[in-house]
């Protein structure tokens, strides 16, 4: 498969995935645009990469296919405000969409990992460097998912995508650990036989 095609597929799932996310927020009830938004930022925003662009966009996608529709509500004496609400439609659409995400499943590629593959391009002692900085970033991003308190019983199976993002970001961090360890024993291997050369010489000598 080439790369266009990789990406073409990405951006597919990726949709597919906004879908049903937003769909899904909106089968438990109405919600403003607003609303939806700090939901998927705010509840869910460790998780997902969702942009608020996105969300009105893929709203709109889903108004004109007769899955969403808008309402006008006023609270009070509060300015009017639209207020998205699913369709039998709607919730038809987010069952097999729910169906096929539950069952399918995707590779994830990692783009980061190019540079790996032409690093003996630099220095060992530099590509160590850089390396150590892709660790601390691992390493942050796992720490602050670790200090992110699991999600309890009333967020329903919330915890299961933390789980599964603490999982990915614990076996980023022992692959680069692996080829650190690599590396250090590579470049200690090197400055011993540079060593040893250097001992014969002057022996000759």
């Amino acid at each position: 498969m080439r790369t266009n095609e990789f990406k073409e597929g990405d951006r597919e799932v990726q949709q597919t995935a906004q879908r049903l996310l937003l769909l899904g927020i909106l089968f438990q009830g109405k919600m403003h645009g607003y609303g939806l938004n700090e939901h998927v930022d705010h509840a869910m925003g460790l998780y997902t990469d969702v942009k608020k662009s996105t969300v009105y966009y893929t709203l709109e996608k889903l108004e004109k296919e007769g899955c969403v529709a808008q309402e006008t509500e006023r609270e009070g004496k509060r300015p009017e405000r639209r207020v998205y609400r699913i369709t039998e439609e709607g919730r038809t659409h987010f069952i097999e969409l729910l169906r096929e995400h539950l069952r399918s499943y995707e590779r994830t590629y990692h783009a980061d990992d190019i540079g790996v593959v032409f690093m003996d391009q630099l220095p060992t002692a530099e590509a160590r460097q850089l390396l150590a900085e892709k660790r601390e970033r691992i390493r942050a991003s796992l720490e602050q998912l670790r200090g992110h308190p699991e999600p309890g019983e009333h967020e329903g199976n919330m915890r299961h995508m933390l789980r599964h993002s603490l999982a990915h970001l614990e076996a980023d961090l022992a692959w680069v650990d692996g080829i650190l360890g690599e590396l250090g024993r590579s470049q200690a291997a090197g400055a011993s036989g540079g060593q040893s050369t250097q001992s014969g010489e002057e022996g000759m000598a």
